[in-house]
């Protein structure tokens, strides 16, 4: 009698198992690296394209914000995040604190301690949530030449040291609070150094444009899903040769 019951157990331990990727609430706290394009819209159409659910999404992303300033000056960061039952936060540093880390102690200290701050927070009112790191990219080359080589020294001499501080950092509050990264500056990298990459920069050589966005959602879709296949069907404003060009970049 007991192997029907222990075959039973099995059965609902694996499709909780292939639901634990399906989230209903999703959470971003960033800033316009997150709102422009409206990534988290972009991500509901990618979910939907790919056959599932598309979950509640909410987000605060005022411009500029560090992680320290969501924990000190955003308050409606804070009671969205009291709200709980997220299933997925999303939490998205300024785009140069993780690279000035490097360099910066008051920077490094101010980024890691407030990122476990908000990791500690977050899971006081979701404590199953899973919490992503979102890896934003470089500057865009441009960045270093047309405004002077000392433009940016203090993120990194170019944007491949820049992606290597982005990628030490992120990982290094993830591993310390036990999250993911969502490798999205990875994946803009990989697209700048193929034979021909598209810009993913618009003109101020910082913010994304829409492939940037969409390759941004792509990634964000693969770390929260984890499907064997893209299989995604929506690219919005782009042909489906940037589409699928695009896709090839997310790992």
């Amino acid at each position: 009698m007991r192997r029907p019951f222990a075959l039973f157990g099995l059965l609902l331990a694996s499709l909780a198992s292939a639901s634990a990727g399906e989230p209903e609430r999703v959470l971003f706290i960033g800033n316009s690296y997150t709102s422009v394009n409206k990534l988290p819209d972009v991500l509901a159409e990618v979910v939907k394209s790919a056959g599932y659910k598309v979950p509640v999404i909410k987000s605060a992303t005022p411009g500029g914000q560090t992680l320290k300033q969501h924990l000190t000056v955003q308050p409606k960061s804070l009671a969205l995040i009291d709200e709980g039952k997220w299933d997925v936060v999303v939490l998205q540093g300024q785009s140069q604190e993780p690279a000035l880390a490097e360099v910066s102690p008051a920077i490094r200290t101010d980024f890691v301690d407030s990122a476990a701050t908000l990791c500690q927070r977050i899971r006081v009112k979701s404590p199953q949530v899973r919490i992503i790191f979102y890896q934003t990219w470089a500057r865009h080359p441009d960045s270093w030449t047309t405004q002077g080589k000392d433009y940016n020294a203090n993120v990194g001499k170019d944007p491949a040291e820049m992606q290597a501080r982005l990628r030490l950092w992120y990982g290094n509050v993830a591993k310390a609070n036990d999250a993911l990264v969502a490798p999205v500056g990875d994946a803009w990298e990989r697209n700048y150094q193929s034979k021909q990459p598209y810009r993913l920069h618009v003109a101020d050589n910082s913010h994304p444009d829409f492939k940037g966005t969409y390759l941004a959602a792509l990634v964000m879709y693969k770390t929260i899903y984890q499907p064997k296949d893209l299989a995604v069907t929506y690219r919005g404003k782009l042909s489906e040769e940037e589409a699928k060009a695009l896709q090839v970049f997310v790992k």
